[in-house]
C-alpha cells in the first residue's frame, strides 16, 4: 500500500462515531440471549424436474455453475453422467434424477430456463465426493423435526424409497432425502 492509501485508511478508522451508535450497540450487546433449539435441522432445497427435494446441509461442499460433463465410454446405465472438473479436481457426476426415477419436465426442454437456473451441487459424505446437476437451487432451509410429515404409503415411485419425510416450504411440498441410503445406492450402482 502506498502512503496515500495508509492515510486514507487511518482517516476512515479515526473518524468520530455517529450519533446514537454507542447506545445502539449497548442495547444489542445487553439484549437477552435467544436460545436456539439444537434439534433444528438444516437442509439444502433444490429442484430436479418437477420435484422439490432436500438433503442435509452438512454433506454439501459447494454450489457452482454447471460445468462441462465429460462422458465415459461403456457406461450405459444412466446413473453416471461422467466426470466434471471442480477447481482442478475430477469428480464423478451422477444423474440423481435417474436414480430417483424422476421424469423429465416440460420446463427442462426450454433452453432459457435451463441455462439460467441450472446448478451443479458438490457433495462430500464421509469421504464420498460427487457432483450432480439440478434444475434450480433454493438454498438453505431450517425446520423442526416435528414439522416434518411422513411419506404417504400410496407413493410408489422410486424417489419415495429415499424420502424420509415431507416438509412444507413456501407453497411447495419438499421431499427430504436420506443421504445415507442415497449414497449407499449410488456407490452400489457405480461399483
Amino acid at each position: 500500500m502506498t502512503q496515500l492509501h495508509w492515510s486514507a485508511a487511518a482517516r476512515l478508522l479515526d473518524r468520530d462515531l455517529p450519533d446514537g451508535y454507542l447506545d445502539e450497540m449497548t442495547d444489542i450487546v445487553s439484549a437477552p440471549r435467544c436460545v436456539v433449539e439444537s434439534s433444528i435441522q438444516s437442509v439444502v432445497i433444490f429442484r430436479l424436474g418437477l420435484e422439490w427435494l432436500a438433503l442435509p446441509t452438512r454433506i454439501f461442499q459447494e454450489v457452482t455453475e454447471r460445468s462441462r460433463i465429460h462422458k465415459l465410454p461403456h457406461r450405459l446405465d444412466g446413473i453416471l453422467s461422467g466426470l466434471v472438473n471442480v477447481r482442478g479436481e475430477l469428480l464423478l457426476c451422477v444423474a440423481l434424477d435417474v436414480l430417483l426415477g424422476l421424469s423429465k419436465s416440460p420446463e427442462e426442454l426450454r433452453e432459457k430456463d435451463k441455462a439460467s437456473k441450472e446448478r451443479m451441487l458438490v457433495c462430500n459424505r464421509e469421504g464420498d465426493r460427487l457432483a450432480f446437476i439440478v434444475n434450480e437451487v433454493h438454498g438453505v432451509h431450517r425446520f423442526h423435526p416435528r414439522d416434518q410429515k411422513d411419506v404417504p404409503a400410496t407413493v410408489a415411485r422410486a424417489a419415495a424409497t429415499f424420502t424420509v419425510g415431507l416438509v412444507q416450504w413456501m407453497d411447495k411440498t419438499v421431499g427430504c432425502l436420506n443421504d445415507e441410503l442415497l449414497f449407499y445406492a449410488l456407490n452400489k450402482r457405480l461399483a
